[in-house]
């Protein structure tokens, strides 16, 4: 039948710039195969009930007006990173003075670095949290070191899952030095700002023993929370009933292949196929993505996690590599077409990528030298991402739309090939 085969969205969608038609175009094909809500398809996810504390202040407007101007990304749903840069390299729409980063190292996460460092020198004030010297730190005119995950308590979270549960994370020892929780720097800078009403418990413990029994979790649930890390709880049913019509978060409550919030817009109603720039002959298109060991560009400092994958290399077309006079091993420098360079990075020649790309593992390459591991080990992929799209319609960043050439370590000329 129809729902014998199904179709999955990958983690990461954001390539050339049109993700949000392109998640659209996967939606409309799960709904073709049959696949939604329904036995062999995508389950229905439940939440555990986790009220928030009566303290909590209310929020409203985190998306409005601070990171892009009125009319611009209509279908954006959260703050763009992007947008906050830009707002601050131009001062439109709002001039933004200051910045506060929590644990994101924003030289290596947003394309184009040169951006996000034109955009610090303008700043009046930068603070950053972080648990290692990170590039972002060496910006920063205070530095608040955090503890890591295994020295803190951490708010309770309560995600979306087919099996809905509520998770708490403890410490296991004593944070080391002047590193102190996360919680306990948002609690003493509210005090500071005259905001300590909103923080009324003197620590995690008291803050989760009031959420979990104002939602009505038993003193034996509680104690069982604690001690096993995670407290499941009832499940709503997983696939609609097959003659129960299941309601969809649109305005006819249907599927719409055809959108008139899109078409309203000024965007495709249905999606439309766009062929995304080729690579010039004797360059590449540059992937990126993770490997399983590592995550992101916080573990490639870490000596365990280095000994299972101590370096990222340029993967390369193993008929193509070796056209080139290039093999595994062999040290390459990465030009991109706005002559952005990285390296010297090893090759793998290899079946497993188009002769027309090349693929590296984000997060090597650190410039940082507090970071003796990671420094210059490897290279850093976003130091040749200065090209990048955002997506017309919610401000998503893609940044597939680079392209290298390789030069072989040693040698006088670029190596290239017809690709």
């Amino acid at each position: 039948g129809a729902r014998d085969a199904i179709r999955r969205a990958s983690r990461r969608v954001t390539w050339y710039g049109n993700e949000k038609q392109s998640s659209r175009d996967i939606a409309l094909l799960k709904a073709m195969l049959g696949n939604w809500a329904h036995r062999g398809g995508f389950y229905m996810q439940s939440m555990a009930e986790l009220k928030g504390h009566t303290a909590q202040p209310k929020v409203t407007g985190l998306a409005s007006a601070a990171d892009r101007k009125d009319g611009e990304f209509p279908f954006a749903t959260s703050t763009l990173a992007n947008g906050l840069r830009h707002a601050t390299l131009t001062g439109e729409p709002k001039d933004i003075k200051a910045w506060m980063v929590y644990g994101t190292n924003l030289p290596k996460v947003l394309p184009n670095p040169q951006q996000t460092l034109d955009a610090i020198q303008k700043l009046d004030f930068l603070a950053v949290i972080d648990v290692l010297p990170v590039e972002m730190t060496g910006w920063a005119d205070v530095v608040l070191p955090e503890c890591t995950y295994l020295e803190r308590h951490d708010d309770l979270i309560a995600p979306w899952f087919r099996e809905p549960y509520i998770g708490i994370r403890q410490p296991v020892i004593p944070p080391i030095g002047e590193a102190r929780p996360g919680w306990w720097m948002a609690k003493e800078l509210a005090k500071r700002l005259g905001l300590e009403a909103h923080f009324p418990w003197q620590d995690p413990i008291q803050l989760h023993e009031e959420r979990l029994q104002a939602s009505g979790y038993s003193a034996a649930q509680r104690l069982q929370l604690r001690e096993e890390g995670a407290l499941l709880t009832a499940a709503d049913p997983p696939f609609q009933p097959a003659d129960v019509p299941y309601e969809f978060a649109t305005p006819s409550g249907k599927i719409e292949f055809w959108s008139q919030q899109l078409a309203d817009a000024g965007f495709d109603p249905v999606p439309v196929y766009q062929r995304p720039e080729q690579p010039a002959s004797g360059s590449f298109r540059l992937l990126t993505g993770r490997a399983p060991v590592h995550t992101f560009s916080r573990t490639t400092n870490n000596a365990r996690l280095l000994d299972q994958y101590p370096e990222n290399e340029v993967w390369v077309q193993r008929a193509i590599a070796a056209d080139m006079g290039l093999k595994s091993g062999d040290r390459v420098m990465l030009t991109n077409q706005d002559g952005a360079q990285t390296g010297p990075v090893k090759v793998k020649a290899t079946e497993r990528i188009r002769g027309d790309c090349v693929f590296m593992v984000h997060g090597f390459g650190h410039r940082s030298k507090k970071l003796r591991r990671a420094h210059n080990n490897g290279g850093d992929d976003n130091a040749v991402t200065t090209r990048y799209n955002l997506d017309p319609l919610m401000g998503g960043t893609g940044m597939s739309v680079n392209f290298v050439t390789l030069e072989k370590v040693g040698s006088a000329s670029k190596v290239a090939v017809e690709a």
